[in-house]
């Protein structure tokens, strides 16, 4: 009688396990706009594989790059050093389509972002307190 209540915990971990894989792979992916030094605005985008969070938008003199970016590494060095150029201004948001145009960096835009992190977090957090509780 213990080992089979020792194997059913085993099998709604196992299920458990089995459904977060599910919830976390079937994500939508983030959509940005995709060009590189476009000559008139860009109308280009294309879906973010899903190890790119966030679109990146960067500015060196006349050249513009805006492209899916992972988040992570939007800082200039990385920045600088992938695209080879010698300065830019950059902003990474994580929205759909957010990288249109490049303003100065304004604390709505980093709100922005974080808020949609945060409910991202507060919605895995809910899904997964809803199956523990289903399954324990």
């Amino acid at each position: 009688m213990i080992w089979w209540m020792g194997t059913m915990r085993v099998q709604r971990q196992l299920i458990t396990l089995l459904l977060l894989a599910v919830l976390c792979s079937t994500g939508v992916s983030l959509r940005c706009y995709n060009c590189l030094d476009p000559v008139s605005p860009c109308k280009t985008n294309i879906t973010c594989s899903p190890n790119q969070d966030s679109c990146l938008i960067a500015v060196s003199g006349r050249q513009i790059y805006q492209q899916c970016w992972k988040f992570s590494d939007c800082n200039s060095m990385f920045i600088l050093s992938r695209l080879d150029l010698a300065n830019v201004q950059y902003r990474c948001c994580q929205l759909d389509m957010c990288n249109k145009k490049l303003k100065e960096e304004s604390s709505g835009a980093r709100d922005e972002a974080s808020s949609l992190s945060g409910r991202t977090a507060l919605l895995g957090t809910s899904v997964l307190a809803a199956i523990w509780k289903l399954c324990f």
